[in-house]
């Protein structure tokens, strides 16, 4: 999934993707109870600040809305 997101960054202006390494759990630990992460890998997609969706179907459909598709 990675490549795709990838070039959804590319085409898609505005659009910024994070990826957090949560294998150090001393130093992920607070950013993954801020974001509730259960399971990896884990897509969120925010506007701004707000929360949109967590669920990945509907992430990529959105990206998808978002050039056009």
């Amino acid at each position: 999934m990675d490549p795709q997101l990838e070039g959804l960054v590319q085409k898609i202006d505005g659009l910024r993707l994070r990826k957090i390494d949560v294998s150090d759990r001393s130093a992920a630990g607070p950013v993954v109870q801020q974001h509730g992460v259960r399971a990896v890998p884990m897509l969120v997609l925010y506007e701004g600040t707000r929360e949109l969706s967590r669920d990945t179907r509907t992430i990529m459909m959105k990206l998808a809305e978002s050039m056009g598709r």
